[in-house]
């Protein structure tokens, strides 16, 4: 039988602060999120003799970075009196048109959401440095390659990849390196990755979100960013706590078109990853959504006014009044200029879809039938008119 062996929280954590020097810059608490983090890996397995040593110094190298942080606010406290004014939110489903809707918010003059180069190079900061700026491009665009080339489909199924380092991240990327999220992209050497849970704090864990945002936009003046959760929507209230100028763009789509989908994404985002660990089964996924959705309908922050539910279908169709609409909700103004460059964005062959073909699933695959989880969800169906 082959050895597998757990991780060490203490041992990388000392190994971390000893390669960096900053270990003054640790506290407790940092500490016990990290140790909560490698109870999660440790809980859902143990990795392999011959994978260790890799998944060990991902680990470590994934500290340092939180150390660097922690160092440039230490040294710097004004990154941490950066303003962040006004942010622009899009809450729903993973497979859900999220980021298709991040990436067209992000186009309008003056906006900016953050990148895989800026999240897993945070220091320093974009701007300061230009070799640092080349050398982070060069690391994230090999690591997106090494992504790939463990998963090829990958490409059809979110094809925003070919802009490599550049393509749009998810905001759990961003605060998951205070420990207190699972999130793949940071861990893909580590077989015993689990799959992301929310945060055990949430507030905590977007203030930390939006000090990184000080830090991205430390020497690159950002007038509005644009986040993207595929767990916002989970906790909106917590959203609303920490931005409480924030605007939502929440998409719904039918549950019978997302769950396929995010069971084949799954396979592809974990599946070469965690090799022999990975166990997703798809009656117990429907089963948390279907809890998920639940809470959802019963949180009274869903249909909090700076929220905007909009169906899927109306979003891939014509997004343009759909953004004109809630741009005027709240006094900010929609330009002709914005939304040409949302039309030729969307006939541009470039950006299509299936540029790197038809991304394939299907229910049956999965034992599941349409029907069936129409049923289930009819309540989500019924209240967002999807």
């Amino acid at each position: 039988m082959a050895i597998r062996l757990q991780l060490d929280a203490q041992d990388i954590f000392a190994a971390a602060k000893a390669r960096s020097g900053l270990g003054d810059y640790a506290d407790d608490a940092l500490h016990e999120r990290f140790d909560y983090l490698i109870s999660l890996f440790n809980g859902f397995g143990s990795i392999r003799e011959p994978d260790y040593p890799a998944a060990v110094e991902q680990m470590t190298e994934t500290v340092v970075k939180r150390l660097q942080v922690a160092r440039d606010w230490a040294e710097t406290p004004a990154i941490l009196e950066e303003e962040i004014v006004q942010p622009f939110f899009v809450l729903g489903s993973a497979r859900a048109g999220s980021t298709f809707t991040q990436m067209l918010l992000a186009m309008d003059d003056g906006h900016r959401t953050p990148r895989y180069r800026d999240v897993q190079h945070p220091s320093p900061p974009r701007g300061l440095d230009a070799a640092a700026d080349a050398a982070a491009l060069a690391e994230q665009n090999a690591y997106v390659d090494f992504m790939v080339g463990k998963s090829p489909r990958m490409m059809s199924a979110h094809p925003y990849l070919d802009q490599r380092g550049e393509a749009e991240a998810e905001d759990e990327y961003v605060y998951s390196l205070d420990f207190d999220l699972a999130y793949p992209l940071w861990y893909l050497k580590v077989p015993s990755l689990p799959q992301s849970l929310p945060p055990r704090n949430p507030v905590q864990a977007l203030r930390f979100y939006k000090n990184m945002l000080k830090q991205f936009q430390w020497k690159t003046p950002t007038r509005r960013w644009i986040g993207k959760g595929v767990i916002h929507h989970y906790i909106p209230e917590a959203v609303m706590e920490v931005f409480p100028d924030m605007v939502g763009f929440w998409i719904h789509r039918p549950p019978e078109e997302y769950v396929a989908s995010l069971l084949e994404l799954l396979s592809l985002q974990y599946g070469p990853f965690n090799g022999d660990l990975y166990n997703v089964r798809p009656t117990e996924l429907v089963a948390q959504l279907k809890a998920g959705v639940q809470h959802i309908l019963n949180n009274p922050a869903t249909f909090d006014p700076r929220l905007h539910h909009i169906r899927f279908s109306d979003m891939v169709t014509d997004p343009v009044p759909v953004f004109e609409k809630i741009y005027d909700a709240h006094g900010i103004a929609f330009t002709d200029a914005y939304a040409d460059r949302i039309n030729v964005r969307m006939r541009d062959p470039n950006y299509r879809a299936d540029r790197y073909g038809k991304f394939e699933y299907s229910l049956e695959k999965y034992g599941l039938e349409k029907d069936v989880l129409r049923r289930e969800f009819a309540e989500y169906c019924d209240r967002f008119s999807i």
